[in-house]
This record gives C-alpha cells, structure tokens and sequence, in this order.
C-alpha cells in the first residue's frame, strides 16, 4: 500500500480504482458522508426562476452537481454558469452546460473572475453544502451583487470509518486529504504522531493551512480536488 485518501464516503472507492489504474496503490477511508437537504433542493427551482442575463450561479462541488441530475434540477442558460473546480466543471458539462472555471479552484479564483467582478446589480446563486463559502457570499455582496445560497446537503462525520481495503499503518507513504474538515476529521480517529510524521497532500492554500497548524511538517498542494490532480501530485513525490 501506498496512499491513504480521506475523501467523502461516496468517493472513496471509485478515487482508490483510479490511484490502481494509474500505478498507484491506494486505500480510500470516508471520514464524512454527504446527505441531501429536501427542504432545500425543493426550493431550489423557484430560486434559479428568478435569475435572469447577466446573474451567476455558483456550484461548488460535486456533490451539488450530482444532487442536480439526481433531482432532474435544470439551471437557466440566461445565467452565467461557475464551477468551483475541474471535477465539477466535468460533471456539469456532462449535463450539457456551459460553464466557467477558475484557473486556481479556490473563493479567491472566482472572485479573480472578470464576470464576478463586474457582477453589481446582478444576482448570484451560490449552491453549495451546509455551511462554508461565507467569505465568497460576503465579497460578492460588497461588490454591488444580491447573493442567493442553496445549501442542498449537509456533511456528516461517520462515527466508524470505513476504508476500502484492510490497510496498515506501516504501509502508508503519505495522505491524501480533499478539505479542511477531512484533515480536522482524521486527528479524531487516528495518532496524531503518526498523522504528523507522514507528508500530505491537500488541495488549497487553505488546506495546507490547516495542516500545518495541525503539526504537519511535510505538506504539498495540489493543483486542485480532482482524481487526476491528486494523482499527478502523487507520483511527483512518490517518485522523487
């Protein structure tokens, strides 16, 4: 074994095949699950009816992407369509969108977007998970824009984490982690000493923020949450 992945329960098999197709032996362990908020996902439709040429929707994972086929949720070809990262971008182009992405997938790169930072008098459609992106709402607000949020699921921690595969400690080469909650997650569940002494990939500026005030010393960023950014990530330092 190589790389342990903390991921969403629901990606956590299909990221360890990808890490196996490409060479690189890996486990998956879900530290938090992802449950959908009917309430939300019932109004959404008469929030995306109020949007019009020249507003924006935000989606911010894709979880919300998913959620959106799922439901059959269709967003209105008048507004400007974001997606946070590339694995998001994908889903929603799957779904026939068009749609923007940020060179960096973080709040600061869409907010370094020239159609967000012409966006006053405009609304804008931040659909996302439960808490979170408080920074994105409050900027877009502060630039002239009315921000609407659909927060249509919400993460909860597993009480038992589940890995794909029986693994070892000793096995494990370095760690993958996709947000700041999976990292705080995995010191509930696991050593802190032996979290600490392996190197870590993470997904954001943010990310490695959070894991070095967790006391990881050896910590590198991804180009974004994808499977293949994490993958190329990977094998950069697996095969230094």
């Amino acid at each position: 074994m190589t790389v342990l992945i903390f991921r969403p329960e629901q990606k956590c098999a299909p990221s360890a095949a990808r890490f196996f197709a490409a060479g690189l032996p890996a486990v998956g362990v879900g530290l938090i699950s992802t449950q959908a908020n009917e309430q939300a996902l019932s109004s959404l439709p008469g929030s995306l009816r109020t949007l019009s040429s020249g507003d924006g929707i935000i989606v911010t994972s894709t979880v919300v992407g998913q959620l959106l086929a799922q439901q059959r949720i269709e967003l209105p070809n008048a507004a400007t369509i974001f997606a946070v990262g590339s694995s998001t971008a994908e889903g929603l182009r799957a779904q026939g969108y068009d749609v923007i992405v940020p060179p960096v997938p973080t709040t600061e790169g869409l907010l370094a977007l020239t159609p967000l930072k012409e966006i006053a008098g405009h609304k804008v459609l931040i659909i996302k998970g439960q808490g979170g992106r408080e920074d994105l709402a409050q900027q877009l607000t502060q630039r002239g824009a009315t921000v609407l949020l659909a927060d249509i699921y919400q993460r909860i921690k597993i009480a038992t984490p589940k890995a794909t595969q029986e693994w070892q400690a000793k096995q494990i080469r370095c760690i993958i982690a996709t947000s700041g909650e999976m990292i705080d997650t995995a010191f509930e569940h696991f050593d802190a000493k032996w979290l600490q002494s392996l190197p870590w990939i993470v997904v954001s500026p943010r990310t490695e923020q959070i894991a070095a005030k967790r006391g990881i010393n050896t910590i590198f960023v991804s180009d974004d949450a994808s499977d293949q950014a994490l993958i190329r990530r990977a094998k950069e330092f697996l095969e230094h």
